[in-house]
């Protein structure tokens, strides 16, 4: 990457960059000078250093009659870049403080289901999306030992955690001799999880997620896909089978 896509990244634009990059090269200046150098007309330099300022890029010195602007040292650009991946980390946490509330506003047409594909990690995004999709709990009939295999051990604890930490209950329909040893796959209560085990019989390869106006398919490690299902119906109709599932499993 060269200089000017770094200053690319502060949001300046070609001409900026140009009378920046030459400013720091004079070290000191009054205008003409630059002007001469980056061959553009003295008041569109005149504003590109205003501009220059705001950001925090250059100081400007007025002297009698004269103006000498002074380009900060190349460090204070990383301290810009630091400032401002603050900033939008605040105003990413402000956001998803309201994102339920957004959420809670955005429907789905069930005249127009909406059909997404997932594609190896991605199928994390699924589970991502539960969290941030406003409801408060899930439902899913599937395999515990399967999930696990597919999604990693360590990113479904972690998921778990922020899903309890949300207040989001889970209600499970499991196959008994499928189940995982594991203490936060089980049913205790401080996990938000109700669990019943399918009849006899019952298989699952793939895990079926029900969350809001959202019915997900996940396939096994072998296959590694997901495919999400945004449909007022069909979620409506997959809450009722997992009902009847629910009432016949133990």
């Amino acid at each position: 990457m060269n200089l000017e896509q770094y200053l690319k990244q502060l949001g300046l634009k070609d001409k900026e960059i140009k009378v920046y990059l030459v400013l720091l090269e004079l070290g000191e200046s009054q205008i003409m000078p630059i002007v001469e150098k980056v061959g553009l007309p003295r008041t569109t330099v005149f504003h590109i250093l205003e501009r220059l300022k705001i950001n925090k890029l250059i100081e400007i010195i007025h002297r009698k009659t004269r103006s000498i602007y002074t380009p900060y040292p190349p460090k204070k650009i990383a301290n810009i870049l630091e400032l401002k991946k603050a900033e939008t980390e605040e105003k990413i946490k402000s956001f998803n403080l309201a994102l339920p509330e957004f959420s809670k506003l955005y429907t789905v047409s069930p005249f127009e289901p909406k059909i997404r594909f997932f594609r190896g990690s991605e199928i994390r995004d699924i589970y991502e999306e539960i969290l941030i999709a406003g409801v408060d709990e899930e439902r899913y009939v599937g395999e515990a030992k399967k999930i696990v295999s597919a999604l990693g051990e360590e990113y479904l604890k972690q998921w778990i955690d922020r899903r309890v930490r949300k207040g989001i209950r889970s209600k499970s329909i499991r196959v008994k001799k499928e189940e995982s040893e594991q203490p936060i796959f089980s049913g205790q209560k401080e996990y938000l999880r109700q669990i019943r085990y399918a009849p006899e019989g019952f298989e699952s390869p793939m895990h079926i997620l029900i969350y809001g106006n959202n019915v997900a398919y996940i396939s096994t490690e072998e296959e590694n896909f997901g495919l999400v299902i945004s449909s007022l119906e069909l979620a409506r109709t997959m809450r009722n089978w997992f009902q009847q599932l629910w009432k016949m499993s133990k």
